[in-house]
């Protein structure tokens, strides 16, 4: 009798908390962000004044985070890229942008007496990303440079990222090269250092990490404050030896300076993120909202707009701190604002209940044959680029 098979079946891959957590972390930034600039001295306000602290921390980790889990594009082709990947980025950029706009330009009419724009003014902001939703228009173009560099040794790879830098006085004109010259660095750097990411958040909280992220926080906090020291004593400019302009200014070279404190920052974020990933009842909440930063990201301005933006414009409150009169404190519409951020993320979440709507947030695969598992070629890929850094 022949011996008996033994299936042989491999354990489930256990989620990584901390950037759910991070994420989390990242989407009630921009949410509370937004609130504080729609409600009149909300960016005066404690929580306002937190949120600002948090700033370097916020968006960069965000991107480092998707960057970490975008190196298995490295074992795409383009189509698998496109299918794969972008395609869930642009299906709910190109439908959720003109509505989003839509209401806001809505406002604008019934307020400002602005006209309703035509279709060209919504195709325009759709193009250069200069919109709400800003973010999911950098996934696409931050995953086809990363696929790009996908044969690149990670040190080439990672200083792609500073690539944006040699056009940097088009920012004024062109959006998404402010974001780029801001974001990708860090984006490119989650990818192509996944592993060594990994390694270091398993360690996070031990003596040699805490020192090192400390060190460099403080170095990021020290730059940032030289430079604003900088800009109250001195003219800040200069000469500009590329292409597209002869000077460039404060505000220009504030997007380099603020990319550096931000990567200077990057490993005391992981290492906050593994902190509160450890923390009860906080990890629960900020790893819930990590895994639904799409709804909320996509319902929140909309709700914000037409709950908050319409009636109060209508009802013209003499809104205020310290305001005598309860209905007029800031800090009350400021928590009316979140609940309703919240409210119109739920209603986001449900459209993704409602089929045929579904898609319009989460699109379907395309193409049964992009139905199989992904390649484990990216991680492989990924995996090799960090071993040579850690060799050293």
């Amino acid at each position: 009798m022949s011996a008996p098979t033994v299936t042989t079946v491999s354990a489930p891959k256990t989620r990584l908390r901390w950037p759910d957590v991070a994420k989390g972390l990242s989407i009630v930034g921009v949410v509370l962000l937004h609130v504080s600039l729609a409600v009149p001295e909300g960016m005066e306000t404690t929580a306002a004044h937190i949120n600002r602290i948090l700033d370097p921390l916020r968006m960069p980790l965000f991107f480092m985070v998707s960057g970490f889990f975008s190196a298995k594009v490295f074992g795409f082709t383009f189509k698998d890229l496109f299918l794969r990947r972008l395609w869930f980025f642009l299906v709910p950029y190109v439908v959720w942008v003109p509505i989003e706009l839509w209401f806001k330009f809505r406002e604008w009419n019934l307020y400002d007496g602005k006209e309703m724009p035509g279709i060209s003014r919504y195709i325009e902001h759709i193009v250069e990303g200069r919109n709400m939703y800003w973010f999911l228009y950098a996934l696409v173009i931050f995953n086809i440079v990363l696929w790009l560099t996908r044969k690149l040794p990670w040190w080439a790879g990672v200083l792609v990222g500073f690539a944006p830098i040699l056009i940097l006085p088009l920012h004024a004109d062109q959006h998404m090269i402010g974001k780029a010259v801001l974001y990708l660095p860090a984006f490119l750097l989650g990818a192509h250092l996944r592993q060594h990411i990994r390694h270091f958040a398993e360690t996070a909280t031990s003596l040699r990490h805490l020192t090192r992220g400390t060190i460099l926080y403080a170095a990021g906090f020290s730059l940032a404050a030289v430079w604003a020291w900088w800009n109250t004593v001195s003219d800040v400019s200069f000469a500009w030896p590329l292409p597209f302009a002869e000077t460039v200014g404060f505000v220009d070279l504030r997007l380099i300076v603020n990319s550096f404190v931000q990567l200077l920052m990057l490993p005391m974020a992981v290492i906050v993120a593994v902190l509160l990933a450890r923390t009860p009842v906080v990890v629960d909440v900020l790893s819930f909202l990590g895994r639904h930063t799409l709804v909320i990201y996509l319902g929140h301005p909309i709700a914000l707009t037409v709950l908050y933006h319409y009636n109060m414009r209508g009802w013209d409150l003499p809104i205020t701190r310290g305001a005598d009169n309860a209905l007029h404190e800031t800090a009350l519409w400021m928590t009316i604002g979140m609940v309703i951020s919240a409210l119109g993320s739920l209603a986001l979440w449900l459209v993704t209940r409602i089929p045929y709507a579904r898609w319009s947030v989460m699109p379907p695969q395309l193409g049964a044959a992009y139905r199989r598992p992904a390649s484990t070629r990216g991680e492989t890929i990924a995996a090799t680029t960090t071993a040579s850094v850690t060799s050293r």
